[in-house]
């Protein structure tokens, strides 16, 4: 999804909710600290937004702007209604959120996950395009690796849970960095 196709999605969104302001939970929220997203990350068609304050809009939303949608099957991307209390997040999210609002989307405000929490929701879901989206967010240095372990100590989860969590940020930094110079040395 192009920055202008988001624009016009999230305007048509307020208009349709008569909501000015939306959570964007999903990989999108990258608009909320780079204007262009570099061509390396994963390619989405959706849009994870959900009405901050006109909740009971989101069927309407589906239906109008949704996967089903004649909307999706004239531009080819859609909005995907998720709730942000589906996602795993750390405590104090809400206060990091980052406003997307530009002059195409008409007065309504994208309210962005900060890019440590994004990791952290994404870490947790682990689905194999969330897996190519950390990997990503890694290459670019959108997070800091400390910021993320900090962040899954403020996870609503079990300690065992949170130690798998540090285990894969672990995995996928190693990964990033490539093979140290012992390894190497050891061919």
């Amino acid at each position: 999804m192009t920055k202008a196709e988001f624009e016009d999605l999230l305007n048509r969104a307020g208009k349709i909710a008569r909501d000015r302001d939306f959570f964007l939970i999903g990989s999108q929220a990258l608009r909320g600290i780079c204007a262009a997203i570099p061509r390396s990350f994963p390619k989405t068609i959706e849009a994870d937004l959900y009405p901050r304050r006109h909740p009971q809009a989101w069927s309407l939303l589906r239906m109008e702007l949704g996967n089903q949608s004649k909307f999706f099957k004239r531009h080819g991307y859609y909005l995907d209604c998720t709730d942000p209390g589906i996602a795993t997040l750390p405590d104090g999210w809400l206060e990091r959120l980052i406003p997307f609002r530009t002059p195409r989307t008409g007065g309504v405000t994208a309210w962005c996950l900060e890019p440590h929490d994004l990791f952290v929701a994404k870490l947790a879901a682990w689905r194999e395009k969330d897996q190519q989206f950390l990997r990503a967010m890694l290459k670019h240095k959108f997070v800091k690796p400390a910021i993320v372990l900090k962040r899954i100590d403020e996870l609503p989860v079990s300690p065992a849970q949170r130690a798998e969590l540090k285990r894969l940020v672990d995995e996928l930094v190693t990964a990033q960095r490539g093979p140290s110079k012992k390894s190497r040395d050891k061919k």
